[in-house]
């Protein structure tokens, strides 16, 4: 139950971030959510100490936009994504249903202070906008895929579904275009002047950082691929919408209809 609710809080500070824009709510969530981690030995000593180094990266880079800085934040999350460092254990929801509280706390700071949420009317229709090309994007994506066999049509039953996929969009989708979109991509696209050459650079790097960040998740080259499109996928969403909210949708579509309509090797 503890450790449950440690998840729970932790969505809930993503979720706050469009429902109290101008507040810090988001910040006591999340340290509920990691004392209640701590408190459930899901995260360690250890562990602790290297989400507190992380906060303190984004926090000097926030400040001082420091490239050194930038590339720190890379390497510790790529690492705490890849499960490289000590002081962590999952948390376990359902069979083959694990989640580490440490790989979706890399997308809070730039959600916090890095990242503008939509908020008006005009912004939404932008992220509408760009969640439909990116139904048409998923649709090539697929078509491609199945065709490289990097996936496979295969209709299932889920179990434990709705908890698949509340975690997927919550806790998975979120975050991580939190991060790579949100922080990495919009960074590098700043830190050349928005140009059009800055632009696809951006969406390289971050797409093979994404790629490099899910080695474990991914059995075979074939799927590695996917990941990669899927990747350049987002990105492109991003830069064509301006919205983050986009990108979560495409995201979250993508993954779920992975999950239900096509071979999925977490399941």
């Amino acid at each position: 139950m503890i450790a449950t609710a440690a998840l729970i809080f932790l969505a809930a500070s993503f979720v706050s971030r469009w429902g109290s824009p101008k507040t810090n709510i988001w910040a006591l969530f999340a340290a509920i959510s990691v004392s209640l981690g701590i408190i459930s030995s899901h995260i360690l000593f250890s562990g602790a100490l290297f989400l507190i180094f992380l906060f303190l990266f984004f926090t000097i880079y926030f400040k001082q936009r420091s490239i050194l800085c930038f590339c720190a934040i890379i390497t510790l999350a790529t690492a705490l994504k890849l499960k490289l460092l000590p002081g962590y254990e999952p948390i376990f929801l359902a069979p083959r249903l694990s989640i580490g509280l440490q790989t979706d706390l890399i997308g809070l700071v730039p959600l916090a202070y890095f990242i503008p949420l939509a908020q008006s009317k005009k912004d939404w229709s932008a992220v509408l906008r760009g969640a439909l090309v990116g139904v048409l994007g998923i649709a090539l994506l697929a078509l491609v895929a199945q065709m490289a066999g990097a996936v496979e049509w295969q209709f299932k039953r889920i179990p434990a579904l709705e908890m698949r996929l509340m975690t997927n969009f919550f806790l998975t989708a979120i975050p991580e275009e939190a991060f790579y979109r949100g922080f990495i991509q919009r960074e590098i696209v700043r830190y050349f002047n928005n140009q059009v050459w800055g632009k696809i650079a951006a969406l390289l790097i971050t797409s093979i950082l994404f790629t490099v960040a899910h080695l474990f998740w991914s059995p075979s080259g074939a799927l590695l691929g996917f990941v990669f499109l899927a990747s350049l996928l987002y990105g492109g969403i991003y830069m064509i919408s301006g919205k983050i909210e986009s990108a979560i949708a495409t995201h979250f579509l993508l993954n779920a209809i992975h999950m239900l309509f096509f071979s999925y090797h977490a399941l």
